[in-house]
């Protein structure tokens, strides 16, 4: 359930993340604010919450810093650079190939069993990610924005598997607040190259301020759906996880229709239907395994 919660969250953030785009932010700019105010308030949460369990061991940096730098920070830039290339729809779908390459390194990687309604389960989602995205309507693809595309699949992928490793030592919410912090700074590097431009924050756009758009994706879209992905993964294995984590994609377009007026199509709401069944298929797979049975059942339990 706190999956799905933290997919929802995720994707709640969606019509805001359009109206920021509206502005004179550019995309690496909303991924800046977004970032580092959520990082801020993990931070301020593990400071209040986990004082006693801040401390990471040296040699569990490295998995840290590749959760934070590599599966956050530049997972949302090479989002970014696919969307500015190819369709938003073909970016989605490459990204969310991600569950695919989950399942993959658990069984062939990892050499654990996977069951076949897993299998099944992540097949009807893409393909209703294909209907909700139109791919079919795509001109000539670029080569570099499918790169683009394929490394976000390779990084949100990484975030499911380093997060279930991480889990089995380190609190949850000790993991997301250094492995945000960390993607912040990385982030907050990069505006060398994209100064923020502060005055915009006291504008508004769609009638909403953009400094109170900025703090729900940081505070709601980041902050709260990291942590409450991460705690999910201490029940559901990253296979499952990595499918849930799709239905943001269900409820960005579902508050577009609403907030911003963009309506789906027939097809597009069989899509969304589509990948409700696959979510569902993946999760009664998982169910039906004894945890620990295959590797496929609990992570290790950490005590909060």
């Amino acid at each position: 359930m706190l999956g799905v919660v933290a997919a929802i969250a995720m994707g709640s953030a969606a019509p805001a993340l359009k109206l920021l785009a509206l502005t004179e932010m550019t995309p690496v700019n909303v991924i800046q604010a977004r970032t580092v105010l959520g990082a801020a308030a993990l931070m301020c949460a593990a400071v209040l919450l986990r004082r006693k369990r801040l401390r990471i061991q040296r040699s569990d940096w490295w998995l840290v810093a590749c959760y934070g730098v590599v599966t956050l920070a530049v997972n949302q830039v090479v989002y970014t650079a696919a969307i500015a290339r190819v369709p938003v729809g073909v970016a989605l779908l490459l990204e969310y190939l991600s569950p695919v390459l989950v399942a993959l390194w658990v069984r062939f990687v990892q050499r654990r069993q996977v069951p076949g309604l897993l299998w099944v389960g992540i097949a009807v989602l893409l393909v209703g990610l294909a209907l909700v995205t139109q791919v079919w309507a795509a001109a000539t693809l670029d080569g570099l924005g499918v790169l683009f595309g394929l490394l976000a699949a390779i990084t949100l992928a990484a975030r499911f598997l380093l997060a279930e490793r991480g889990l089995r030592t380190h609190d949850p919410l000790v993991m997301a607040a250094w492995g945000s912090c960390l993607g912040a700074v990385a982030l907050v590097m990069a505006g060398v190259a994209a100064p923020f431009p502060w005055p915009v924050l006291a504008t508004t756009t769609g009638g909403v301020p953009v400094w109170v758009l900025a703090l729900y994706v940081g505070l709601v879209g980041m902050a709260g759906a990291i942590v409450l992905g991460v705690i999910a993964q201490r029940s559901i294995p990253s296979t499952a996880a990595s499918l849930v984590a799709a239905l943001e994609i269900v409820v960005g377009g579902l508050l577009a229709a609403v907030l911003l007026d963009e309506r789906l199509s027939g097809v597009q709401w069989l899509g969304s239907a589509a990948m409700l069944v696959g979510i569902v298929l993946a999760q009664v797979a998982v169910a039906r395994r004894e945890p620990g049975a295959s590797g496929l059942g609990r992570p290790g339990t950490i005590a909060v």
